[in-house]
């Protein structure tokens, strides 16, 4: 039977991924919630959607009656949205009781990360803010999928800070040897699109990785694709992150400073490390693994 799904933040990296792979599935008709007023301003990102047959609807978050309208008819709820408490939390738990209220089966909120269940109260502003929505979201009774994919591949590219390509230095905390589970945009996306038809998926926690790789391993594979060489540098053991953490807390000017921090807590310690993988739900998705990752994404880079 054809399912309605309403996804939230399509706009966004992994949204839009989100809703392309949504709108591959055959059993799908895809409505895309877009804030009125943002419809024409975003018209260029939305139009390859519109033209494969996504429809808009315009709501808020913060609009009760929007959000009503939106989810009429609706069976599965997808979130790709971003931002503070004011949309992480207030945003998805409305959009959650609105579909409670309209016979929506079931809502993914945006998650999409380590396994944030895992991480201590009060280390990591966004996995706190998250939490707090999934609790919120679960007490509405609608079913709720959390997807857990890791970190995201590119996170080892140019610009995010780990590796630096113009000066060639990889920078991390501890050894660099801890594994960290990663999965890239588009199998995520991919995987999304299918958790959210599947009926037979049970609220609660859905984790998948396409790899497991340390900084040092990233080092290793991303010389080999590139030809580029990588000086290896440390920023001293767990107790000085927790230092830098501390004072990066005290920011209120640059809070996702010690987010950023916190993250490397995290990848550096494994408390948040998946379990329970589910890589093989679906025969048909082949995760690609950081090496093909690389390869595809990273070669442009190679050395002259």
């Amino acid at each position: 039977m054809t399912q309605t799904v309403l996804l939230a933040g399509a706009t966004g990296m992994l949204g839009s991924q989100i809703a392309r792979h949504l709108l591959d599935q055959p059993d799908a008709r895809i409505r895309l919630l877009v804030r009125g007023g943002d419809a024409a301003r975003k018209r260029a990102s939305l139009d390859p959607l519109l033209t494969r047959g996504a429809e808009i609807i315009e709501g808020d978050l913060a609009d009760r009656a929007s959000l009503d309208r939106a989810t009429q008819g609706v069976d599965v709820i997808v979130s790709a949205v971003q931002g503070g408490p004011d949309v992480i939390i207030d945003g998805q738990v409305a959009l959650a009781e609105a579909g409670r209220r309209n016979g929506v089966r079931r809502i993914l909120p945006s998650d999409y990360a380590l396994d944030l269940f895992h991480a201590t109260p009060g280390e990591h502003m966004m996995f706190d803010l998250r939490r707090t929505a999934d609790e919120k979201i679960a007490a509405t009774g609608i079913e709720h999928v959390h997807v857990l994919q890791g970190a995201f591949m590119a996170m080892f590219g140019p610009g995010m800070g780990t590796f630096d390509y113009d000066a060639g230095t990889v920078t991390f905390w501890g050894d660099g040897t801890q594994p960290i589970d990663v999965t890239s945009v588009e199998d995520t996306a991919r995987m999304v699109a299918r958790v959210a038809l599947d009926r037979t998926v049970q609220s609660g926690k859905f984790a998948f990785a396409g790899d497991k790789v340390s900084i040092l391993g990233a080092a290793d594979v991303i010389e080999a694709q590139t030809g580029r060489r990588f000086d290896r540098r440390s920023n001293g053991p767990e107790a000085g992150l927790r230092v830098a953490m501390a004072e990066a807390a005290k920011d209120v000017s640059n809070p996702f400073k010690a987010v950023m921090l916190a993250y490397q807590l995290y990848m550096l310690t494994g408390q948040t490390a998946l379990s329970d993988l589910q890589n093989h739900r679906y025969p048909d998705v082949q995760l690609e693994s950081f090496a093909q990752f690389a390869e595809r994404t990273l070669l442009h880079l190679a050395a002259a």
